[in-house]
């Protein structure tokens, strides 16, 4: 597996949360949930930019768009940041939880249909599967810190 469809399954997976969030009506399990949703955004973007976008910054075609991509990241941090910090209004934190779906959307499609599609201009086959493994040995490291601290990633 390359870089591409690694940074997939990520995508898919939070896809998936999100859907999961959609269909449950208690607020505590919402709560839990948005808890993994951030968690595993965070892991995806630290361990992302220190891997796949590192190196894209280097080449002309894809600086812009690597740019684009880290405002569209510090946008989905701060989204989370609102969202852990304030839970007591059920309506507003749920509102705000649709809104993070949507920047993460979009984020997912530029990225799946414009980033890959320089990327592979850029990135030989190789390159595309050592920055796999970088990327999959980071987050790993990410979340061994985590549980090490019994923490979630603070932001």
């Amino acid at each position: 597996m390359d870089i591409y469809g690694y940074l997939k399954l990520d995508h898919a997976y939070v896809t998936q949360l999100f859907k999961q969030f959609e269909k449950v009506n208690s607020f505590v399990r919402r709560q839990q949930i948005v808890d993994v949703i951030a968690q595993e955004l965070l892991v995806h973007l630290r361990s992302e930019q220190e891997t796949f976008y590192k190196v894209l910054m280097n080449f002309d075609i894809t600086k812009e768009l690597t740019q684009h991509g880290k405002k569209e990241h510090q946008e989905i941090e701060e989204h989370i940041n609102f969202i852990k910090e304030r839970r007591e209004n059920e309506n507003v934190w749920v509102n705000k939880v649709y809104a993070l779906k949507k920047i993460v959307d979009h984020h997912v499609h530029e990225e799946e249909h414009k980033v890959f599609k320089k990327a592979k201009d850029v990135l030989s086959k190789e390159d595309a599967i050592i920055l796999k493994e970088k990327m999959h040995y980071l987050k790993g490291q990410l979340i061994l810190k985590l549980k090490k601290n019994n923490l979630h990633l603070n932001v």
